[in-house]
C-alpha cells in the first residue's frame, strides 16, 4: 500500500475516533433498548357498558348533527356505523 494511502485511512480513522468520542449515545442507546422490550398489552375490560348504552351515544349525536344542521356530519355517521342504523 503506498504511504499516501495509509496516511489517508489513519486520517479518516483519527477524524472519525474524534467525531464519535465526543458524542452522547445515551439516547440512541435508550432508543435500541426500548425496541427490544417487552410491551404490556392492555385489554379492554367490558366496565359495564352494554350495547344498547353505545347504540343510545350514537343516536344522540346524530340527532345532535341533524339539529345544529350539520346533515354531512349525520350522513357519514351513516355510513361509519351502518350497522346501527336502525331507521332505514
Amino acid at each position: 500500500m503506498e504511504p499516501e494511502m495509509m496516511f489517508r485511512i489513519a486520517a479518516i480513522l483519527v477524524a472519525s475516533f474524534l467525531l464519535l468520542s465526543g458524542a452522547n449515545y445515551q439516547p440512541m442507546l435508550n432508543w435500541a433498548k426500548s425496541l427490544f422490550k417487552k410491551k404490556n398489552v392492555v385489554i379492554p375490560s367490558n366496565s359495564g357498558v352494554n350495547f344498547l348504552d353505545v347504540v343510545s351515544s350514537w343516536h344522540t349525536v346524530k340527532e345532535q348533527c341533524v339539529e345544529l344542521g350539520l346533515h354531512e356530519a349525520a350522513e357519514k355517521l351513516d355510513e361509519v356505523f351502518p350497522l346501527l342504523n336502525s331507521e332505514d
